[in-house]
């Protein structure tokens, strides 16, 4: 018995195969009934989590490769988005992370004398 199975063809990885016109992969972006508020409220959270503030989520919004958050854009106006976005942060806040490097301490070992 056979482990080949007819008409079949190689695996090629996605990373190095041949990109076609009508490629199955290619993202296509299109409305789905919902709520506007929500998703709104979510893509905000999000990005808050990741320590965007209002200006950065909406020069986000304002690009139309982010059809998300460009439509909700135009749904709600630039106006009411901000006020919106700054809603949903004063809620939730802006994750913030700061790093400091320290003096790496001595490993010289030190005697205690006790009484």
């Amino acid at each position: 018995m056979s482990d080949e199975i007819p008409n079949a063809s190689a695996k090629v990885h996605p990373a190095s195969r041949e990109i076609l016109p009508d490629d199955p992969m290619e993202l296509h972006a299109f409305e789905v009934p919902g709520d506007p508020n929500l998703m709104l409220r979510l893509l905000v959270e999000e990005y808050a989590r990741m320590g965007w503030g209002t200006e950065a989520i909406l020069q986000l919004a304002r690009d139309p490769n982010y059809q998300a958050f460009y439509g909700l854009l135009h749904f709600f106006g630039e106006e009411e988005m901000t006020a919106r976005i700054g809603q949903t942060l004063a809620r939730c806040g802006v994750t913030r992370v700061t790093t400091k490097e320290t003096v790496p301490t001595s490993e010289r070992l030190v005697q205690i004398e006790t009484p």
